[in-house]
């Protein structure tokens, strides 16, 4: 004789609704706090991630001998709190050859009818490749601005090390966009360890 009691549709019915009312539950806070840091000011932005590994700004200086391994490199980028901006890379995936300059573009639309002023700022995962990291030409040297509706591409030209921990296999480039006012806009930055190599 079987004791074991019978699950009706209403038990499976309160069921999903308790699970759906904890993965709300836990959902919703998280999506504050990611809400919250959209907001969050470059100061902030920069300490968080450095306590979780990530490296900001993190030009090094890099050799550009080859020894023709390859890794993926992944583009990606997000807008903080309600800057007009839609951007994307022309490449979203590239397999480049570390210690070879590498190039990709970033499309960018400003999608009001106000000029907006905003400062890109990258962050390089893992740690072992943003040690390892440089540029030659980057929108995120300086802060940028679009006049309503304008639409802007610019070049990015990258280089990883030659001598890049072998277990690496993927490297993930990531912009975050910080709205800034007219008057705090600044050009010019003094951006340490910036490759000063012409393009090849």
């Amino acid at each position: 004789m079987n004791d074991e009691p019978k699950i009706t549709t209403n038990d499976r019915d309160t069921l999903g609704r308790r699970n759906r009312r904890l993965a709300l539950f836990i959902l919703v806070p998280v999506l504050l706090v990611m809400f919250g840091f959209a907001f969050a000011q470059v100061p902030l932005f920069r300490m968080v991630c450095q306590r979780l590994g990530f490296a900001i700004s993190p030009l090094s200086t890099v050799k550009e001998s080859g020894n023709g391994r390859k890794i993926e490199v992944l583009f990606t980028g997000v807008v903080a709190g309600k800057l007009p901006v839609y951007f994307r890379p022309k490449y979203a995936i590239q397999t480049v050859k570390v210690g070879e300059r590498f190039n990709n573009e970033y499309h960018f639309v400003n999608m009001s009818d106000d000029s907006v002023y905003f400062r890109p700022v990258h962050s390089v995962l893992p740690e072992e490749a943003a040690k390892k990291f440089t540029m030659m030409k980057c929108f995120c040297f300086d802060d940028q601005a679009l006049a309503p509706r304008e639409e802007k591409v610019f070049p990015v030209i990258s280089v990883l090390s030659f001598d890049l921990d072998s277990t690496v296999q993927q490297v993930t480039i990531n912009y975050t966009l910080f709205e800034k006012s007219k008057e705090q806009m600044q050009t010019g930055r003094k951006i340490p360890n910036v490759a000063q190599a012409t393009e090849k």
